[in-house]
């Protein structure tokens, strides 16, 4: 899936693609891309006890993995039962997760199919694949902070993507812990979501930029303790360049790991192609046409894998 600067700039592409009056004001619009980090957030989880810590992983794999159509069906339901005052932030931040969706969807097979045929050349790789899977992101992040809005992690830090205020703390905190319990039978207190957040944004402000002084702190305590970096894979580097080879953009051929069908999309294409699903999905879901929304959905989960959905 892409990393949390090229959702951020997915939810500022997209967000004009909205009905009028559906996010209003700088509040609202914070939260819809606050909520383009979808799940994300939960798998940085680690400053509370280690059984909560597990509790917010394990949320945010299962949401990524199956039942598309019920979470989003909760997320709704959930807004539904929020105060009137958080109505609107509330709704903002359920279509935000929307477009962590539609784009995952899109673009992880691709980087899904890199990280193999990775491993495939070097053997090694299959035992730290999750690392390998965080370069290509951040690489992806990079290159797309450069090409769309010229711009390097000096300029826009990543953990400067994760603005917010104490109110999308708290409606996204109730919203996720709701879905939580309601689809999955998790019990999550509603401050973990805001704890997550705020421990994605420590650990970025940590790594960030990819070798800095800190950064080489990080990732060799990490290689003591494990061997290798997670975080040093996902730091940022500082890139001028519109050359990236993750991002595929000679549309060289690629094999889809969960189709097996060749494809030569570029990480661009890709891009366009979740930015113009999008409104219909946003359409059908703020319409309430469940079963329009599960047709679009087509089966897939945020992997892009077929036939998990509810």
């Amino acid at each position: 899936m892409p990393a949390l600067i090229t959702h951020h700039i997915f939810g500022e592409d997209v967000i004009a693609s909205l009905p009028d009056g559906i996010v209003s004001g700088e509040e609202e619009k914070l939260a819809f891309l606050l909520a383009n980090q979808g799940p994300d957030p939960l798998l940085a989880r680690f400053s509370t006890l280690p059984a909560t810590a597990r509790a917010c992983h394990r949320l945010a794999r299962l949401i990524q993995g199956v039942c598309v159509t019920r979470a989003f069906w909760a997320l709704r339901d959930g807004v539904s039962r929020l105060p009137a005052s958080d109505e609107g932030v509330g709704r903002a931040f359920a279509l935000g997760f929307l477009g962590h969706y539609a784009l995952d969807r899109a673009a992880h097979p691709l980087v899904v199919s890199q990280q193999r045929a990775l491993a495939e050349v070097d053997r090694t790789l299959a035992a730290v694949a999750r690392d390998v899977h965080a370069v290509i992101e951040s690489d992806i992040d990079s290159w797309i902070l450069w090409e769309k809005r010229g711009a390097t992690v000096l300029e826009r830090p990543a953990a400067g993507n994760l603005m917010r205020t104490e109110r999308i703390e708290r409606v996204g905190g109730a919203l996720v812990s709701q879905l939580s319990l309601a689809v999955f039978g998790i019990g999550l207190g509603a401050r973990e979501y805001a704890g997550s957040v705020r421990d994605l944004e420590r650990a970025y402000r940590l790594i960030d930029p990819a070798g800095s002084p800190r950064a080489r702190a990080v990732g060799a305590l990490e290689r003591l303790a494990r061997g290798h970096s997670r975080a040093a894979a996902a730091a940022h580097y500082v890139r001028r360049c519109e050359d990236c080879p993750a991002a595929n953009l000679d549309c060289l051929p690629w094999r889809d790991p969960f189709t097996g069908r060749v494809r030569t999309e570029s990480l661009a294409d890709l891009f366009d192609e979740a930015r113009l699903s999008y409104p219909a999905l946003a359409e059908a879901y703020v319409r309430g046409d469940r079963e329009g929304f599960r047709r679009l959905v087509g089966g897939l989960d945020y992997a892009g894998r077929p036939g998990t959905d509810d």
